[in-house]
């Protein structure tokens, strides 16, 4: 068990149910990234949106001509005019790209779930006997896991030594994004397949001890 927990992947090879449980970190980390992408994306429509608010709020007051006048009084008229255009050009791709981020990160990001949800089925209904079988309770998993996952919350339920190692890395991670976006994306996978496995009358769930960290 040492040897597997401090390996990054499974052995090469490894099928069934751990290669299933892999495949499915690796598509909550994309899923955590695209997210990103579409959360950057809407701040940045966002934050147009309420300056062009902030401008139309003087009542067109403010003018191009009006910086035209002040850099012709320094004889720079002409550059005024390029670099306008060339600011109006600039921004109004960027704007064009976050509408083009937003809507198909948020595309991409339906699509993974669907794909997750899938792998998830394969995982659960695998004849094959769990080769480290866990008991845990469904709910505090699934909720810890969800919005707390990222500092190792849903680990501390498991009471894995590693849930230590997440909770560093999730503060760490609030300075390194790549950190949050590993814990996260693990984290979510866990839940999101913790939500699919039934419980008993105890509210339990039975479910793989995944020893690695993908």
């Amino acid at each position: 068990m040492e040897n597997k927990e401090k390996s990054i992947l499974p052995p090469k090879g490894t099928d069934g149910r751990y290669k299933d449980i892999m495949l499915l970190h690796i598509q909550g980390l994309v899923l955590v990234l695209v997210l990103i992408i579409a959360l950057a994306s809407s701040f940045s429509i966002l934050g147009r949106t309420i300056i062009s608010m902030a401008m139309d709020s003087f009542g067109g007051s403010i003018s191009s001509d009006d910086f035209s006048m002040v850099f012709d009084i320094y004889g720079l008229g002409g550059m005024a005019e390029i670099g306008l255009k060339i600011f109006s050009a600039v921004t109004g791709a960027l704007g064009v790209l976050s509408y083009v981020a937003a809507f198909v990160s948020l595309a991409a990001a339906i699509f993974i779930i669907f794909r997750m949800k899938q792998r998830i089925s394969d995982i659960v209904d695998d004849s094959a006997p769990y080769e480290n079988p866990i008991r845990v309770k469904k709910a505090p998993f699934v909720w810890l896991g969800f919005l707390l996952g990222a500092y190792g919350g849903h680990l501390f339920v498991l009471k894995k030594k590693k849930a230590w190692i997440f909770l560093l890395l999730g503060v760490l991670g609030m300075e390194l994004i790549p950190l949050f976006l590993y814990t996260s994306g693990i984290s979510f996978a866990d839940a999101f397949m913790a939500c699919f496995i039934e419980k008993d009358e105890e509210g339990y769930i039975e479910m793989e001890d995944y020893p690695y960290w993908i």
